[in-house]
């Protein structure tokens, strides 16, 4: 204490600024050590308290039924003939004809796209019986082609349903000789998908909320989502004579009743709960 009060007053002002500093020095630095061990204390709590979660899934289906607004058909011609030439030329003629009667009734160019063309030889092989059982047999003929085939197809979309028998007749009468279909879509099925997940949330939702009374659980956050789902198009398959083409007699256009598609969406749901 004397060496102090031996000291000038600037020693002396010094000295109380350099305790002052060390003073505010140890204080901040105890203050930062506090805050973090205090937060570290808040996660090793937090951490704790979630031990006992645990997650479980739920599952939840929703389904809306719409009338369909679209026919899909596929149409093809088949030609065959021992001349590549008079293959293609049948073929191109009866496609031709399809496709411009396609369009005089009322299908639109976009609606009609070519799916598959195709000429595949036809062969003939040498199938002679052998002269003797017991003997082994001669050498075989390399098969020969015996003609071609060409097929081609068109996937077609008919938006007026009310003409889907005339055109599947029409189509048959103007050369196609393969038709499947109409497969009955919805164009755009976005709002009727939209509603069916509503639905299927809500009963994934009434679902949780009994299993998880009857457990003696709680929620404590969703911890994923996921959807999948659509709908199965009604399909009906046709074949040449349900037009009249494989038989005597002509029939009349057949009667095509799209009905209602059902479109279904399923969501799968993970709750975390205590």
């Amino acid at each position: 204490m004397l060496i102090y009060q031996d000291l000038s007053d600037a020693q002396k002002k010094f000295i109380r600024r350099l305790f002052s500093a060390a003073f505010l020095f140890v204080t901040v630095f105890f203050a930062a050590y506090a805050v973090y061990y205090a937060a570290l204390a808040v996660d090793t709590w937090r951490d704790m308290k979630r031990t006992d979660a645990f997650q479980i899934a739920v599952s939840g289906e929703g389904s809306v039924f719409a009338v369909p607004d679209i026919a899909a058909l596929s149409i093809g011609v088949r030609s065959q003939s021992k001349l590549l030439k008079d293959a293609q030329s049948d073929n191109t003629e009866k496609y031709n004809a399809v496709v411009a009667f396609l369009k005089s009734n009322g299908v639109e160019e976009k609606d009609i796209k070519t799916s598959y063309y195709n000429v595949n030889p036809q062969y003939q092989y040498d199938n002679r019986p052998c002269p003797l059982g017991f003997l082994p047999c001669p050498p075989r003929d390399p098969p020969v082609i015996a003609g071609y085939e060409i097929t081609s197809t068109l996937q077609v979309k008919v938006r007026n349903l009310d003409s889907v028998g005339t055109i599947l007749d029409g189509a048959v009468s103007s050369g196609a000789n393969e038709v499947h279909g109409p497969s009955f879509t919805i164009d755009d099925k976005t709002t009727y998908k939209d509603e069916a997940k509503k639905i299927a949330v809500e009963n994934a939702r009434a679902s949780a909320k009994k299993l998880f009374k009857n457990l003696g659980v709680r929620i404590v956050r969703v911890a994923g989502f996921s959807e999948s789902g659509g709908y199965p198009p009604i399909y009906y398959p046709r074949t040449m004579e349900a037009f009249g083409k494989g038989g005597d007699m002509a029939a009349p256009a057949p009667s095509i009743e799209p009905g209602e598609n059902e479109v279904r969406v399923m969501v799968n749901v993970i709750y975390e709960v205590r």
